[in-house]
């Protein structure tokens, strides 16, 4: 019983404190990245370019028809 209200305890506290300066700063410089289509889009973001231009355009192609193709629009 004592563990439980520890633990709570402990993730009130971190939920109340919010991010660190460590995961702001991650955060901040992560990639941004836009892919689209004639009929779909998609977004991601990441730390890693990389990670973050193949999930945008996974996500569009989700969205977009066999004969259309995704293509990056912008990273920031």
């Amino acid at each position: 019983m004592k563990t439980i209200l520890a633990l709570t305890a402990l993730a009130s506290t971190i939920a109340i404190l919010g991010p660190t300066q460590a995961q702001a700063t991650t955060i901040s410089r992560a990639w941004y990245c836009y892919a689209s289509s004639p009929s779909g889009s998609g977004w991601s973001t990441s730390p890693s370019r990389v990670a973050a231009v193949q999930r945008a355009l996974a996500e569009c192609a989700r969205r977009t028809p066999r004969n259309q193709t995704c293509t990056i629009r912008y990273c920031r």
